[in-house]
């Protein structure tokens, strides 16, 4: 395929600079763009955030011709068309929001669009057909791929319409982007497709921006009201079941002074749409919505997604926590889960489903669930779900991780119950065993004489929340199950070694934890106040022009220009996300309101280098008395072994409580962990080079950059050192 004079002439990076105002690519991207210019059908399975839509986005304004790219959401064509029209790229949409005679004025005039964004079901119509058959096509991409498998997590039967795609453009490449895809679902895009030995670009589905909490469902109003206490200016998407339970929370927050919307399948379009258009800019700041909201959203400053139920699958979990933190942003999951929701599932799974279909379900279901009640680090739960490997020991940005979790033993706390179960002769559901072990004095149990019995009060000492986690608890882990139309809990074989003492059983207990403050979306280095006043700009130019703020410049740019202070339009250019474009329209009123700030406040230009201020912040973490006597041990002049040997700890242990003492501007003598290096002078300072160009929140990164011929060890210890010399 012949690409055009100007793309030839100019490198990849300069054309990502001059049409879209980006300075570098985000990893995965430039493999992308270079397969598609190739002309080569491809599968790219990249995670939310990760900045797909630019792959098909750039080569479709270098190449000639016009990109086709399907996409099921009329929200997600006109957010992308509203974005790529601010950087002057010709483009348009086809949907049921058009009239006949705007869709026929944009087919006539196709040659003027570099991209046209189109419905799956529009490939049934044969007069649609035929215009796009005789049409200058580029190459044709095929979002949310996912949905034309029956194994995904959201199938839709119009995307089978699709398989004639290669049919009828034999010569074009075609693209499927996913976010999420099983390798079964992965096989099953590039059957329905009919790819021709298609290139595989996957990405890592790590997120590590998100913040992944997964609670019990005790209190789910105050639950609820506290996690949106420390929430309070953000933006954010809470996800509920059913109708009725969206329309009940939007209206418990409405009474509580949130700006909040619903959004469910029983609105008119209409209705949704406006919902989901303040949503977008900013004019509301909480959407209550159930799983027909959100795929294919494009708002990037989403800084919080809360679950009020479980999903049904990882990959739907997966899919929705994946609209937070878009820009790269910390941002915070919580999802609140309960057996009851397995139940619930199960009995609609009843109804009129193939028993293969079925049985897929109920897998996915009983997944879910175990991860739910897991004390795995649930990062490395996710990226084992999807046939990825989280190799880092401790992602310290999750729920078990932080340390929010505890296992204990409670093997007691099971005989107790399994026993309740087996004296009420496994014919009672979870609430009345609760009831019996906690002594009620309800009339039915005092009727049917199990005040007499041994369990009755056996555990006074546990609320009936408790005694639900455990309960739920013993269920995941096989000791009891839930059968019956009218649920009933029976034992299992495991409940017997249980009962005489030949299994230990352990269960997973919340700590209780401090109230942390809000983890700032800016860097060490960003001035908050400029912040806030360049917002404000944004926010003026966006009412102006009814489009969505980050449609302006995203909050990572304004984040650059709060670190450095641009102070003309050549200074400007130099941020990221500043394209000639958008500087042009836009950079004056920004400039002139940095030079007021700064002036005002005697404030210098900023020439410091980014990389150890990068934007994911976090608020920093109170240091522990065991970092502080590990820090002080090895500056004693221990080494690392010893320091290790000391305090019962492997390596990777100590070195995370070293990094997290330097992290925390506290200096230490490295001259042990230099001799504990397997590096050569050279790789130490190309290591160095890694950190200063992508910071060191990560270390994949690093990795990647030294072409993975540095061990993680090594990269943790040079990440001491580098931290370390940057202290004064």
């Amino acid at each position: 395929m012949q690409n055009n004079n100007k793309c030839q002439s100019l490198s990849l990076e300069s054309q990502l600079k001059e049409h879209f105002g980006f300075n570098s690519f985000r990893p995965y991207q430039k493999e992308v763009v270079s397969l598609i210019m190739e002309g080569k059908d491809l599968v790219a399975i990249l995670p939310t955030g990760s900045g797909k839509s630019l792959c098909y986005q750039l080569p479709a304004v270098l190449m000639p011709g016009t990109a086709i790219v399907v996409s099921p959401l009329i929200a997600l064509m006109q957010d992308q068309v509203k974005g790529l029209e601010k950087n002057n790229i010709k483009v348009a949409y086809i949907n049921s929001s058009l009239s006949n005679r705007e869709i026929n004025g944009i087919l006539a005039n196709l040659k003027e669009y570099k991209l046209l964004y189109i419905a799956p079901e529009r490939f049934s119509s044969q007069y649609f057909d035929e215009i796009i058959s005789n049409a200058a096509i580029s190459f044709i991409v095929v979002d949310e791929a996912h949905c034309i498998s029956q194994w995904g997590h959201s199938f839709r039967p119009e995307y089978r319409n699709l398989s004639i795609l290669k049919e009828k453009f034999p010569a074009k490449p075609i693209v499927a982007f996913t976010a999420t895809a099983t390798l079964h679902v992965e096989a099953d895009i590039i059957e329905q497709l009919r790819l021709n030995h298609p290139a595989l670009v996957k990405g890592s589905f790590d997120r590590p921006n998100l913040t992944l909490r997964i609670n019990e469902r005790l209190d789910k109003t105050s639950q609820l009201l506290e996690f949106l206490n420390a929430h309070k200016d953000d933006s954010g998407i809470i996800y509920t079941a059913t109708r009725q339970k969206a329309e009940d929370v939007c209206a418990l927050l409405l009474s509580k002074g949130y700006l909040a919307e619903k959004y469910h399948a029983g609105m008119n379009n209409e209705d949704r749409y406006n919902a989901q258009n303040r949503f977008i800019k900013d004019e509301s700041r909480i959407i209550v919505a159930t799983v027909a909201f959100g795929m294919g959203i494009d708002k990037p400053d989403v800084r919080f997604v809360l679950h009020l139920e479980m999903p049904k699958n990882i990959e739907q979990y997966y899919q929705e926590i994946g609209r937070a933190g878009r820009d790269g942003l910390p941002a915070e999951c919580l999802m609140l889960y309960s057996s009851a929701d397995v139940v619930i599932y199960k009995k609609f799974m009843m109804d009129n489903l193939d028993p293969q279909v079925k049985l897929q379900l109920q897998r996915k279901l009983d997944q879910i669930f175990a991860m739910c009640m897991s004390l795995n680090c649930h990062r490395k739960d996710i990226l084992s779900y999807f046939g990825s490997e989280y190799l880092e020991d401790n992602c310290g940005n999750c729920g078990n991780c932080l340390n929010e979790v505890e296992k204990i033993d409670g093997t007691l706390i099971a005989q107790k119950i399994l026993s309740c179960v087996a004296r009420l002769r496994q014919q009672y559901g979870i609430n009345y065993v609760i009831e019996v072990l906690s002594g009620s004095k309800k009339k039915e149990i005092f009727e049917r004489g199990h005040e007499e019995l041994s369990v009755y009060n056996l555990m006074p000492e546990f609320n009936k929340n408790q005694l639900r986690h455990y309960i739920h608890s013993l269920i995941n882990m096989g000791y009891l199950v839930v059968e019956g139309e009218y649920p009933v809990l029976r034992l299992t074989p495991g409940s017997k070694e249980v009962l005489a003492g030949a299994r230990t059983v352990y269960f997973k207990h919340i700590v209780a934890r401090k109230e942390k403050k809000k983890a700032k979306v800016y860097g060490a280095a960003c001035d908050p106040v400029l912040f806030d006043s360049l917002r404000a700009v944004r926010l003026n130019y966006a009412r102006k022009e009814h489009v969505p703020p980050f449609c302006i410049f995203g909050d990572k740019t304004l984040i650059e220009m709060c670190t450095f202070f641009p102070q003309n339009i050549d200074e400007m250019l130099s941020i990221n996300g500043v394209g000639s474009v958008k500087a042009d329209k836009y950079a004056t009123g920004f400039i002139e309101v940095i030079q007021e700030y700064c002036s005002t406040n005697n404030i210098a230009k900023n020439h410091t280098s980014p990389a150890f201020t990068p934007a994911r912040v976090k608020e920093k973490p109170e240091l522990s008395r065991k970092t502080e006597e590990i820090a002080a041990y090895l500056d004693s002049g221990h080494t690392v072994p010893q320091v290790c040997e000391k305090f019962g700890l492997k390596e990777p242990t100590i070195l995370e409580h070293l990094y997290k003492h330097v992290l925390l501007g506290n200096k230490i003598k490295t001259e042990a962990l230099n001799s504990f290096l397997t590096l050569s002078e050279q790789e130490t300072k190309n290591a160095f080079a890694a950190y200063t160009k992508f910071g060191t929140e990560r270390l994949k990164p690093a990795f990647d950059y030294l072409e993975q011929k540095v061990s993680y060890d090594d990269l943790k210890i040079v990440r001491i050192c580098f931290v370390n010399n940057l202290l004064k």
